[in-house]
């Protein structure tokens, strides 16, 4: 027993581990990460993280493929790139640099100018490159741990989502003038948790909802099939083995999940966001249809179970479509919206292929701003595709698009026959709350939010995780397959003669 205890906290997984965790409860406290104190925090937590993952002595984990070592190699070195410099001459012929070409000119007394880096403004380039360190870091440590611990985190994530619907709650019920908004007058009609916005508190709770779902749909009647039975079925179970299913522990984790999760649906409904309930509402559809045939892994209620749960289903989106239209704020922003969308496609027609430089948006589109859209800062284009177009150009267009292709392929991988376990009811929700926040970016920033960065980074890693079984699997194809192509017979192993005789016969 004395050696075990060393063993745990020299473990370099226990340690990435339980910096997750730390990293994953902090990043909503202070404003979700969208202030420079918390999020200088965050980026030196990565950091951390990071460099324990890289110089640790490792205990295996699951190696990411070549392209997605490619893919998360260019999402990194990017913004980097834009930080190379070019002479003057060269950089004003660049897309969009002439404006500013001319404006230097004027401002310099024709002295020479300088080299210039490609981003507009490399200040903000650099910023934006160190808050991608934290979604970065989550992803690459959680990717790396076993499914047992991600499960474990997940959890956690659910546990986080609930205390901010609850907050959110508590503050909808207190009033505009609640201690409980931590200051936060901007929301006063609505719930907007940690968060300043309640449309990214919205963003959080649509992304964690799909997850308790699945973790309540794998709970539900789940249990090992029992040898009592004789193998005579699901006719030759008997009534002590159908009420088995029912144990108290079992009933607490089902009761647990069930009450997140409708916690969760409550906050969100309270935030007040169209887009929120909207998502939520397509989040229980999607839950419904994929988990009402799997309940426990095997539907061990059969067809009844399947109608019931697809009822279930279809009685909350009933309920919540009155809610939608009437309940629901109408954006301040949604009428101007289109404007916005306009002018920062002329901007991405201006810059394009190279981008304007991670960071700048907002001090470019003061140049593209509509006249008819006066009395507001455009400091984000509520469409998180376009502002990437915008600041990265081309190479953000090819980003999003191999992310939609690894997408859609993972889920050939998570959608296959045989009994589902727990965790990959929890990969299916984590797919379903990623596809929900693709929707929910074309007409908001969540991702631009810190913290919810983070939380979709980590349910990414649990999405595209891939277990060591199978990893096993995969390597003993690969070298069954080499072996035929070399026309030699996999190798055999026999036992020395050595270790025949067992030490402790008479």
């Amino acid at each position: 027993m004395s050696d075990i205890k060393p063993n745990r906290v020299a473990d370099p997984d226990a340690v990435l581990f339980y910096g997750l965790i730390a990293l994953l409860a902090f990043a909503p406290l202070f404003r979700a990460g969208n202030r420079p104190l918390p999020l200088l925090v965050m980026e030196l937590m990565a950091l951390a993280l990071l460099v324990w993952r890289f110089w640790s002595p490792s205990t295996g984990g699951q190696p990411l493929s070549r392209p997605a070592r490619i893919f998360l190699a260019l999402l990194f070195l990017l913004p980097l790139a834009q930080l190379l410099p070019a002479p003057f001459g060269p950089w004003a012929g660049l897309p969009g640099r002439s404006f500013y070409a001319d404006a230097l000119r004027q401002t310099s007394g024709g002295a020479d100018l300088d080299w210039r880096a490609l981003s507009l403004i490399p200040t903000a380039t650099e910023s934006a490159w160190l808050a991608l360190l934290p979604p970065l870091a989550v992803f690459l440590a959680a990717i790396h741990l076993a499914s047992q611990q991600l499960l474990r985190l997940a959890l956690v994530f659910l546990g986080i989502a609930t205390a901010e619907a609850l907050l959110g709650l508590i503050q909808y019920g207190d009033g505009p003038d609640s201690v409980f908004r931590l200051g936060n007058t901007l929301m006063g009609d609505s719930a907007s948790g940690t968060y300043i916005n309640r449309n990214h508190l919205a963003g959080l709770l649509e992304m964690a909802l799909p997850v308790g779902l699945a973790l309540l749909a794998a709970t539900v009647g789940h249990g090992r099939p029992s040898h009592a039975s004789g193998g005579r079925g699901r006719r030759g179970r008997t009534l002590r083995q159908w009420l088995a299913r029912f144990s108290v522990a079992r009933i607490n984790q089902a009761a647990l999940f069930g009450a997140a999760a409708m916690a969760i649906l409550l906050g969100l409904v309270f935030t007040r966001s169209r887009a929120g309930v909207g998502m939520a509402m397509l989040g229980i559809l999607l839950c419904t249809l994929t988990f009402s045939y799997r309940l426990g892994g095997r539907n061990v209620y059969g067809l009844i179970g399947t109608f019931t749960a697809v009822g279930v289903g279809l009685a909350s989106l009933i309920g919540l479509a009155p809610v939608w239209s009437r309940f629901t704020l109408q954006d301040p922003l949604e009428d101007g919206r289109w404007k916005i969308f306009d002018a920062v496609i002329q901007a991405i027609g201006e810059f394009f292929p190279l981008g304007s430089g991670a960071g700048t948006f907002e001090a470019v589109m003061r140049r593209f701003h509509p006249a008819d859209f006066p009395g507001a800062t455009i400091n984000h284009a509520h469409n998180d595709y376009l502002e990437w177009l915008l600041e990265l150009g081309l190479v953000a267009a090819v980003l999003i698009a191999v992310w939609l292709l690894f997408y859609v392929r993972q889920w050939g991988r998570v959608w296959k026959r045989g009994e589902w376990t727990p965790f990959r009811f929890a990969q299916a929700g984590a797919g379903i709350a990623l596809f929900l926040m693709l929707l929910h970016t074309l007409v908001d920033f969540n991702l631009r939010i810190p913290a919810n960065a983070v939380f979709a980074a980590f349910l990414a890693a649990v999405f595209f995780h891939r277990s060591l079984e199978e990893e096993r699997r995969r390597s003993s194809r690969r070298r069954e397959a080499a072996s035929e192509s070399e026309g030699k017979p996999p190798p055999t192993y026999s036992i020395p003669p050595e270790n025949q005789a067992s030490p402790f016969a008479g």
